[in-house]
């Protein structure tokens, strides 16, 4: 925030409202160009980590299209990669069979199979086998849940 209001509660409610920084007028204009720099770079740092969803010991990482769990990379298909993508980015929420489909597979109505029981059967297998915590559950009635 650039402004002209300078007491401590004005700042308080600037930072308050989402502000990452806050210069009351008037200013230096060097020190308004280093506080720039300050936020250019910690941008640049959230972007480059930004691509990574990250449960557990389980890593997605969305630029490289590659999973690990622990010290295993899991070698997914293009398929199987949305599926767990959709899976954490969505962690702690029930997810129905006709949610997955639509977002998933980009069906808005019940095809009448089981492929997507199918395609959780096989993500199960690779990044819940051989691991005391499982990461998908099925919620009996509703669907699946990914996470705790």
């Amino acid at each position: 925030m650039l402004t002209a209001l300078g007491t401590t509660d004005d700042k308080i409610i600037g930072f308050e409202a989402g502000a990452n920084d806050y210069l009351v007028k008037p200013f230096e204009f060097r020190e308004l160009l280093a506080r720039v720099r300050v936020l250019v770079k910690t941008a640049d740092t959230n972007a480059k980590t930004a691509n990574k969803l990250v449960f557990a010991d389980l890593e997605l990482d969305l630029d490289k299209k590659t999973a690990t769990r622990g010290n295993s990379i899991i070698d997914l298909t293009a398929k199987e990669f949305s599926l767990l993508e959709y899976f954490m980015r969505n962690a702690g929420r029930v997810l129905s069979r006709n949610d997955i489909t639509e977002k998933v597979w980009d069906v808005s109505f019940d095809f009448g199979t089981n492929v997507v029981d199918v395609y959780v059967n096989f993500l199960r297998k690779k990044i819940d086998r051989g691991h005391s915590k499982k990461l998908i559950r099925t919620k009996v009635g509703f669907g699946y849940i990914f996470g705790d």
